[in-house]
């Protein structure tokens, strides 16, 4: 455990002095130096160099490396308690829900009655040094028409911090790191979208099973992360090294419509935006404005319900008439529910039996 104090190797020089009944002045003679200078470095005030670690072996029989020992862990404990004053004036950097997911990933056992220390295990969750350096992280990731469009453009309150904290938990998990040895196939996703599509008609718990495999054969890999509570978010698209696709999805609510509609948003936003950039998909009923959404969104509504859209589905209330109709279309009747609930064509109380339940 970390202590709150900080030993100064003149200390461990003033028990010497009294051991041995020198005074300041005898110790300042044998040593050929000043009496200010041993009254300085008894006090903290001055470090112990290897120069003079080496003269105080001479006197003391005390070894040159635990001098330089004594006088190393002295400033890194100064720092140490400096950094932690500085960690706990940020300390609102890790709000109780963001502490809460970090634990739950094993990052931190730190509550808020040690906010240092918590501050100081969610900067090294994130690899960066100081909380200036975590927020032009965080910056970064809103820069751009592309960064995090969706974000940008609704009204739904998210916390950049349980964000930045869900997508970190993804870099950290064996399909990320082995996401960087397939490689990507952009003409053979394409032609796979038929083949995603009919998988993807007849939900069941071997799903999202097959659609990874299916995805994994073309080079894009496919990742469901437990999110922090209160995240409305669905998936997210990122490219590793520039070069690796990677869909990460939250599976929220687990309902097939959810699933199904993010995966075939993030594809959208592979095969249709700047390589490299990033995508958040989350739940809102607002309309999206930024061309990165709209194109995502077009994507996946044409390549799942045809060109035609949702039309066929104008005016239909029960469950037999929007299954018949899912079935001629080929999707599944859980996503033409959550489709027609998002556009307004359905009340939110009706269809919702249709939704199957997946997992990973």
């Amino acid at each position: 455990m970390d202590r709150n104090y900080a030993v100064a190797p003149g200390e461990y020089l003033a028990e010497w002095l009294e051991d041995e009944r020198f005074t300041q002045q005898q110790l300042a003679d044998r040593l050929g130096w000043s009496r200010k200078r041993v009254n300085e470095i008894v006090g903290g005030r001055a470090p112990i160099t290897a120069e003079a670690a080496i003269q105080l072996e001479r006197v003391t029989a005390i070894p040159v490396d635990s001098w330089l020992r004594f006088e190393t862990a002295y400033r890194a404990d100064l720092a140490r308690l400096h950094d932690a004053q500085r960690l706990a004036a940020d300390a609102d950097v890790v709000d109780a829900r963001l502490a809460k997911y970090l634990r739950s990933l094993g990052v931190t056992k730190a509550t808020a009655r040690n906010r240092p220390q918590l501050v100081s295990d969610f900067l090294a969750f994130h690899r960066c040094g100081t909380v200036d350096a975590y927020r032009e992280l965080v910056a970064e990731h809103f820069r751009g028409e592309f960064q995090l469009a969706a974000l940008k453009d609704s009204s739904t309150a998210v916390d950049e911090g349980l964000l930045i904290a869900w997508l970190r938990a993804g870099e950290l998990t064996p399909e990320f790191e082995a996401a960087r040895s397939i490689v990507y196939d952009e003409a053979g996703l394409r032609d796979l979208l038929p083949e995603l599509r009919r998988r993807v008609a007849t939900p069941d718990q071997r799903m999202i099973q097959d659609v990874r495999a299916l995805l994994s054969s073309v080079g894009v890999t496919l990742q469901l992360v437990r999110p922090p509570e209160g995240l409305p978010l669905h998936g997210v698209t990122r490219w590793i090294d520039n070069r690796h696709p990677l869909i990460q999805q939250t599976g929220r609510r687990v309902k097939d419509g959810f699933v199904i509609w993010t995966l075939f948003h993030e594809l959208g936003h592979i095969l249709g935006d700047p390589r490299g950039e990033i995508h958040i998909e989350f739940s809102s009923e607002k309309k999206r404005n930024s061309e990165a959404e709209k194109g995502a969104n077009r994507f996946a509504m044409v390549t799942l319900f045809g060109a035609a859209g949702l039309e066929p589905f104008r005016g239909l209330e029960r469950d037999r008439d929007i299954e018949r109709v899912a079935a001629e279309i080929g999707v599944s009747p859980g996503l033409a529910v959550f489709q027609m609930h998002r556009s307004r064509l359905l009340d939110y109380s009706w269809g919702n039996g249709l939704s199957v339940g997946v997992t990973a």
